[in-house]
């Protein structure tokens, strides 16, 4: 590369002149980044407004449809909850997301959100709901939900609809101990996935729970996850045909 258009050449000889003030000194050296750095500014930018999101909605608005077929016998309710405003934001809140380079796999997760969301009479509850699980598949990361899916795997009988949910239920026995085997399976370091867990909690799909007196390593910290994180994970399987697996890390 020639040296005049090598930043780093650029900043070695301005480190041999006189020096400057420091505001005039950042902004003599930030010149010489501007055709690199705003290269790259532009590409996001072209990705983001360019022929690729038109794409990316048809992926979307494909899935969906795909999956109302389904529902063919009851056409004619699915029609009036589409004009509803409630949809038409949850739908909004998905194309915004879209927008900003989502994914297909995580697209396919927006329409199985809309898509359940549009099946059936839903809450106002309900379809607030609907719209932090779009806003949570898109910030989560697969690592994030394949820890997610270790919950699901040993703790979805535990984490019941309309029933009390102490603490203690998650220790008894050796549940604990077989959900952290099945953690381990991830290939994770303990610190990662306690790091993911608390993001988890976040969303609110985990909660954190307090290590009973005298009970196991105390290096360990322990979760389960809450009807919010089941729900999640529920609707994943049935609207978008989610493999529950969690497969260690390649």
């Amino acid at each position: 590369m020639p040296k005049w258009d090598n930043p780093m050449e650029q900043l070695k000889k301005g480190a041999a002149k006189e020096p400057r003030d420091i505001p005039t000194e950042i902004l003599v050296r930030g010149v010489g980044w501007i055709p690199y750095v705003g290269k790259q500014f532009k590409k996001a930018v072209d990705a983001i407004r360019g022929a690729s999101e038109d794409s990316r909605l048809k992926f979307c608005q494909d899935a969906v449809i795909e999956r109302l077929q389904v529902h063919e016998d009851d056409i004619d309710n699915i029609l009036d909850r589409l004009d509803e405003p409630e949809l038409t934001r949850l739908i909004a809140l998905a194309v915004e997301r879209i927008f900003f380079l989502a994914n297909e796999r995580k697209i396919k997760r927006f329409a199985a959100v809309i898509t359940n969301a549009v099946t059936a009479e839903r809450t106002e509850q309900e379809l607030e709901d609907a719209a932090s699980f779009i806003r949570a598949l898109d910030e989560l990361s697969e690592d994030d939900l394949r820890v997610l899916k270790v919950f699901y795997h040993y703790q979805k009988d535990y984490v019941t609809e309309g029933h009390a949910m102490p603490h203690s239920i998650f220790f008894d026995g050796n549940r604990m101990t077989t959900l952290q085997e099945g953690i381990r399976t991830l290939g994770m370091q303990i610190d990662d996935v306690d790091s993911r867990c608390n993001r988890l909690v976040g969303y609110g799909l985990l909660l954190p729970l307090e290590r009973p007196q005298h009970y196991g390593d105390i290096n360990y910290h322990y979760f389960r996850m809450t009807l919010f994180g089941k729900r999640l994970i529920t609707l994943l399987i049935n609207e978008a045909d989610e493999s529950t697996e969690f497969r260690p890390r390649r």
